[in-house]
């Protein structure tokens, strides 16, 4: 089986990749500006048996044309590195975050290209190049349905990722191509508590299971979500937040 992770130099890639590769794929690590984190994600691929091919490439391009030869590059390099992609998972976006009154167009413009129309070009161009059986991924977050103050475009794009997951599903599954999203909620990271104690306090203190979720916790969904063992799953974005989504919000 194989696997393209966009994104996968960040942590939350890096983990789908190693995530993919227990689960038998081979990998292709898509990095854009992180070598260092590209080079530890096929690490990771490579200590499960499996193989990694690392691609560079920008997919915030600004023109149509060069976006769409991008994520035709992108794809072709993979498929030529590793085979026919089984899995594409969407998980490259920004998360640049701007007080409401500071916004300008820029803002809405930069989330736009990193988080969505980025997402949306390659969604559709790996759709039209898989198999039955080909499972697409998006990454959206918990935002989509209760942004935090100051985070208005992420939270705005991350909804409109939740709905592209939704039509794009009902699109390419007459292909018996699924779509399917994951939303996870406060990821923890090494040394989150000090650089956000409020913040992870906050959140903990709502959380079902008054805690964060690992990048592994999210990593694992995705995994199973690309698995045979969901075949019955598409259009649809499961939350994996610890419960953060439940609290009564009052």
């Amino acid at each position: 089986m194989t696997a393209l992770v966009t994104g996968a130099s960040g942590g939350l890639g890096r983990a789908i990749a190693a995530a993919l590769a227990a689960a038998g794929h081979d990998v292709a690590v898509h990095w854009h500006t992180d070598e260092a984190g590209a080079h530890d994600a096929e690490a990771r691929v490579e200590r499960h048996g499996r193989r990694a091919y690392l691609v560079q490439a920008d997919l915030s391009v600004p023109g149509p044309a060069d976006l769409d030869a991008a994520c035709a590059a992108l794809l072709d390099d993979s498929e030529a590195a590793l085979g026919p992609l089984d899995v594409v998972v969407l998980a490259a976006a920004a998360q640049d975050l701007t007080p409401w009154d500071d916004l300008e167009a820029e803002d809405w413009d930069t989330l736009y290209r990193a988080g969505l129309r980025s997402a949306a070009v390659l969604l559709h161009a790996a759709g039209a190049r898989m198999a039955v059986g080909g499972v697409v991924v998006t990454i959206g977050s918990v935002e989509s349905l209760r942004p935090a103050r100051g985070h208005a475009p992420y939270a705005v794009v991350k909804a409109a990722l939740h709905h592209l997951t939704a039509a794009a599903a009902y699109e390419l599954g007459a292909r018996g191509v699924r779509v399917v999203g994951v939303a996870p909620g406060l990821i923890d990271r090494p040394g989150l508590a000090e650089d956000w104690p409020d913040g992870v306090a906050r959140w903990s203190a709502a959380a079902a299971l008054g805690r964060t979720v690992t990048a592994a916790e999210v990593a694992a969904t995705v995994a199973f979500l690309a698995s045979a063992d969901a075949s019955g799953i598409t259009g649809t974005t499961l939350v994996v937040d610890a419960g953060w989504s439940a609290s009564p919000g009052w």
